[in-house]
This record gives structure tokens, C-alpha cells and sequence, in this order.
């Protein structure tokens, strides 16, 4: 029994394809299936295609390197002055390296039952948060991290104080949030910290003041090393991040 062949016409394309065979049959045929090729008018429309989606990259490519500086900051202008902003890629982009601050909520916010409510203010703020455990820290420790108040007249009172129950040293990320941690906290006598900051709303006395936060980027890196391992440091991605940062 003979193979049919099959006629199919299309757009560009050429496909061979392998007949039906019958049972008793051990030839093998393969029909070639002809199409016919693209007219003109198709050809110069693919063509057309493709140039209009090349320049569109091209005009992509060329806009972003236009809003980069050499720095790796992007810019832009703003729509009320038409003068140049700038701001950090890795604050725009939500991949790489941000602000880092060290907070730790000290034996009274622990006992008082305040580790909740901090870290709400934290994270309502739009921060978010990278490292956090809970510890109860060897005098050692405490001496390191205090090192600079060394010879203060109650640096020995400061270390058995906090020696005396467990921490919450946490890692927290985002722009600015160094110097906005530090106003959140309020400052470090209570009696001068404003109402709405942990402070003011929370304790009385500067010996019994919550919790301490690093007052630079270069002490939070520091502090953030000597209570971290790197390991202990989560990078990750909020899904606020487009509802926070433009």
C-alpha cells in the first residue's frame, strides 16, 4: 500500500515528517512536506520587527546608562525644582549592600516585656530586620563592647548591669537607619527624650534606659562583627521594597 503524501502550505518553514507505515511493511519513507516561501511584503514586515525591537532596546540601554553615574548612584530630576537627584543604586534596587545598624534591647526592656513593641516600631518604620537572637552575654563580651567607656567612674557598674539577664542584640537594614534608629530610641537620658520615642514613652532613668543603638556606620559595622557571625547575617528581600523606596 502506498503512503499518501500530505500538502501543507505555510509561512517559512520546511518539515519533514515520517509516513504511516502499514504492519507488514519494513520500508521506511519520509515525505518531504513543501512550503511555500515568505512574499516580499512578509519578509520586509519581520524585518521591520526586528529593527523596531533592536532600536527599542537600544533606547533602554541608552536611557539607564544616562541615569548612572560613574559613582553607581541613579538620577533623575525633580519634578517641582528640574534640579538633579541622586540616589543610591543599592538603595533603589533592593539588591545590594544597605545600611546596616546595631540595636540590643538590654536586661530591663527584656524583663519589662518591651522586645515586642520595639521591634514593632522597627518594622513599621519599614525597616527590616537581618540578624536577631537572644543571649545572655559574659562579662568579656560586655567590656569589648564597651571598651570606649572604659574609664568612666560606673563602667563596672554598666558591665554587671548588663551582665545581669539575657539580651536581644539585633541587626536591623535600610536607608538612613542609623541616624533614624537613634532618633526612634530618643536620647539617652529618658528625661530628655521626647514623647513618641522608645525612650520617652518607656523608661525614667539613664541607668535603665532599654536599649542601646550605634550612633555611626562605621560603630555599627563593628558592633554588628562582634555579635554576629557572618553567617548569622540574613540577606534578603522584602516585598515591601517597592512600597517603601522609589
Amino acid at each position: 500500500m502506498a503512503s499518501q503524501s500530505i500538502k501543507r502550505y505555510d509561512s517559512a518553514f520546511y518539515r519533514i515528517f515520517q509516513s504511516p507505515q502499514p504492519a507488514c511493511s519494513t520500508e521506511k519513507v519520509y515525505l518531504v512536506h513543501h512550503y511555500r516561501l515568505p512574499s516580499f511584503s512578509s519578509s520586509f514586515s519581520l524585518f521591520s520587527w526586528l529593527v523596531i525591537c533592536s532600536l527599542a532596546v537600544l533606547l533602554a540601554s541608552a536611557t539607564l546608562t544616562s541615569c548612572t553615574t560613574h559613582s553607581g548612584d541613579l538620577c533623575g530630576k525633580d519634578l517641582d525644582s528640574e534640579e538633579s537627584v541622586c540616589t543610591s543604586k543599592s538603595i533603589m534596587s533592593g539588591d545590594g549592600e544597605r545600611e546596616r545598624t546595631f540595636i540590643m534591647i538590654k536586661p530591663d526592656g527584656v524583663q519589662r516585656g518591651l522586645v515586642g513593641e520595639i521591634i514593632k516600631r522597627f518594622e513599621q518604620k519599614g525597616f527590616h530586620l537581618v540578624a536577631m537572637k537572644v543571649t545572655w552575654a559574659p562579662e568579656s563580651l560586655l567590656k569589648q563592647h564597651y571598651a570606649d567607656l572604659s574609664s568612666k567612674p560606673f563602667f563596672p557598674g554598666l558591665v554587671k548591669y548588663m551582665n545581669s539577664g539575657p539580651l536581644v542584640p539585633m541587626v536591623w537594614e535600610g536607608l538612613n537607619v542609623v541616624k533614624t534608629g537613634r532618633q526612634m530610641l530618643g536620647e539617652t537620658n529618658p528625661a530628655q527624650s521626647l514623647p513618641g520615642t522608645i525612650r520617652g514613652d518607656y523608661c525614667i532613668e539613664v541607668g535603665r534606659n532599654i536599649c542601646h543603638g550605634s550612633d555611626s556606620v562605621d560603630s555599627a559595622k563593628k558592633e554588628i562583627a562582634l555579635w554576629f557571625k557572618p553567617e548569622e547575617l540574613i540577606k534578603w528581600k522584602s516585598v515591601e521594597d517597592p512600597w517603601l523606596y522609589e
